[in-house]
């Protein structure tokens, strides 16, 4: 997620003129989960390759897009992707949260889960090299799984609980948790589907149907020694519980209140995230740290208190 703020007033004059044309918008939503080149959106949107390319230079100036030139049969190709798939905007000192609020935030590496159940085609990978843990659940439990940067199941689940001290003078409005992931598919595939569900405190708040197990383009943070042909980013998603129900990405997930996770009942918040054997579609789940995929982040857990 690309966080901009109007204190740097620069970046954000860029980015926002780098916006600022339906056309440069049209680019972006084209390229949502797919590589293209100048001469592909050039067709799909109507316009001619010179209008194109010009506009695709001010998105890749401002940071928006990843460019890369590849030899093609006359001459080279300009294949394109995006940077982020979310921008976070700050336009004043009003923050999202009322000023009576507070927040707990902690960083989870995805390594340090608690728990496990998971079935092959399963195995975790750390920043710098691959080690030997592929389809063999019980290698779970090794050391290194705590230095983990991709792990991956077919079906079952992880567990992850996290610590926190509550705040007798506060009470909870809401609880989130944000992590980038896609299905698992041997390989990959752009069209393998997976239904991920997330439960907190053991209560099932919402499952998600991942589009597919992505790998079209290396990630923007993935390490060369992962080939190409494997697993290369996700999707950025961010699971919240308030009174409200749950969402997810800011969409409706399923009507689960935060009072039914009883969350001030113990001194830690549990997450679990699998594929129910029982779903739709078990296609599997890939989760990702900060130096994997696209975003240079493990999973945060984010808890957002409330004067009474």
């Amino acid at each position: 997620m690309l966080q901009l703020s109007i204190d740097d007033p620069t970046a954000f004059v860029k980015i926002c003129h780098a916006l600022s044309t339906p056309l440069r918008v049209n680019i972006i939503r084209r390229l949502d989960n797919r590589v293209l080149s100048c001469l592909e959106l050039s067709k799909e949107l109507g316009y001619p390759l010179s209008t194109i390319s010009s506009n695709v230079k001010i998105l890749e100036e401002a940071g928006l897009l990843i460019c890369e030139l590849l030899p093609a049969k006359n001459g080279s190709k300009k294949l394109c992707s995006l940077v982020y798939g979310d921008i976070m905007m700050r336009i004043g000192s009003i923050a999202t949260v009322p000023e009576t609020a507070s927040r707990y935030e902690a960083d989870i590496p995805i390594g340090n889960y608690m728990d496990f159940k998971v079935s092959p085609s399963c195995g975790f990978v750390v920043d710098h090299m691959d080690i030997d843990t592929f389809d063999e659940p019980a290698k779970f439990y090794r050391p290194e799984r705590v230095n983990a940067q991709l792990l991956w199941f077919r079906k079952g689940y992880v567990e992850y609980r996290v610590p926190i001290t509550h705040r007798g003078h506060l009470g909870i409005k809401s609880i989130a948790f944000e992590l980038e992931i896609c299905s698992e598919a041997p390989g990959f595939n752009n069209k393998w589907k997976s239904d991920i569900t997330m439960w907190i405190n053991d209560v099932e708040i919402g499952t998600w149907t991942a589009p597919a197990d992505f790998g079209d383009r290396r990630g923007h943070l993935t390490p060369r020694f992962w080939e190409l042909g494997n697993t290369q980013y996700g999707v950025l998603t961010s699971w919240s519980v308030s009174e409200e129900g749950a969402t997810l990405n800011s969409e409706h997930l399923s009507d689960v209140k935060l009072s039914e996770l009883k969350l001030t009942e113990r001194n830690y918040i549990s997450m679990r995230l699998g594929v129910k054997s029982t779903s739709k579609n078990v296609g599997g789940i890939n989760i990702f740290g900060d130096k994997f995929g696209d975003y240079p982040q493990n999973i945060r857990m984010y808890v957002y208190y409330k004067e009474r």
